[in-house]
């Protein structure tokens, strides 16, 4: 749901420093354009129908990112194309502490309880929905988390057990409340810690079939992808040429590429990421003819429609205008915008 015509300005605040930042928003109107800015690295956000605000306070240690937020009326999404954009490859966990929260595995969430804590493997599509609601998330980079559960990836999305979380959620909050006094060689054990815990609580649960099923889809295609990535430059790439290079048959193949269109379209939608990223690049000397050709498409035309179609112009006009753009166009920076680099290049340091 896109933001329903609110402004930005300085009441929504923002402290950083080296290992720390604060974002505050009271309002939709002086804030969500900021907030949403904060998560655009690693997700679609959303307002829902109830008010919004927002605290988010965050703190780093090293292989381990902690946020203590207050959040009402937004929702978070990352879908198969924002994972495969991103590349996060790290876990979550989100820890309730009071109000309404629905997560889970994307068209697959659950409402949470108060005290519940869920798992988030950030390779796969997750979603998120808050309101009034009060957490502390726990970012641990994949190696900490798999050298204590090596399967972790199987509980995508899942709530711990009860008779576990209540521990594990003790020691999330005690981190948060902690955190700024925190030294590097306690957040280094803390980690461990949850690390331990979080592994003696999965040990509890069996993975329902479902989620074992659409891990095992995802790795397929992850796959075929890999191979999609590899000759996009080729214009004879087809759906037999993916089946036969991916190992899978045409119908299975077809299943795992039906939620974003097909596997026809997303070839296409890779060929116009690769030649759009080419035309901001100012070093990218080579014709537009050129370059149609060296992206994999078999005509001019067939590409100037498809990039007109997905950019609003053609190839031509979208490079002058991303390398000279219009006086003023970029506007000024938004609240949450320098907040945003710090979040983005935290998540990336525990990839």
């Amino acid at each position: 749901m896109p933001s329903r015509g609110g402004s930005t300005n300085a009441s929504a605040l923002i402290r950083v420093a080296i290992q720390s930042f604060t974002f505050t928003a009271a309002t939709e109107a002086d804030g969500f354009d900021g907030y949403r800015a904060l998560y655009a690295s690693g997700a679609d956000v959303a307002l829902t129908d109830a008010p919004f605000n927002a605290h988010v306070e965050a703190h780093r240690f090293g292989r381990m990112n902690v946020f203590e937020r207050a959040l009402s009326g937004v929702e978070h999404r990352r879908d198969r194309t924002r994972v495969r954009r991103d590349g996060f490859d790290h876990f979550t966990l989100q820890y309730l502490r009071s109000g309404t929260f629905y997560g889970g595995a994307l068209d697959a969430e659950r409402r949470l309880t108060p005290g519940d804590i869920i798992l988030f493997d950030l390779t796969r599509p997750q979603r998120t929905r808050l309101d009034a609601a009060r957490t502390v998330t726990v970012s641990l980079a994949r190696e900490l988390v798999e050298a204590a559960a090596p399967d972790a990836g199987r509980y995508h999305g899942q709530i711990l057990p009860e008779a576990v979380s209540g521990l594990l959620g003790d020691l999330m909050g005690s981190l948060a409340r902690r955190a700024a006094a925190a030294t590097p060689e306690t957040a280094a054990s803390t980690a461990r810690a949850l690390t331990e815990l979080l592994a003696g609580a999965l040990g509890q649960i069996k993975p329902d079939d479902e989620a074992a099923g659409a891990l095992i889809a995802d790795l397929r295609r992850r796959r075929a992808e890999a191979f999609i990535e590899a000759r996009l430059h080729d214009p004879g790439l087809d759906v037999m040429t993916v089946a036969r290079g991916a190992a899978l048959s045409r119908s299975a193949l077809y299943r795992l590429f039906e939620p974003t269109g097909g596997v026809a379209q997303h070839i296409l939608a890779r060929r116009l990421e690769r030649l759009s990223a080419a035309l901001r690049n100012p070093a990218e000397g080579r014709s537009i003819t050129t370059l149609t050709f060296d992206h994999g498409f078999a005509s001019e035309s067939h590409c100037s429609r498809a990039f007109r179609g997905t950019f609003g112009l053609p190839p031509g006009r979208y490079r002058a205008e991303m390398r000279h753009p219009r006086a003023g166009s970029r506007g000024e920076p938004l609240p949450g915008e320098s907040a945003a680099s710090l979040m983005s290049a935290w998540s990336r340091g525990l990839t």
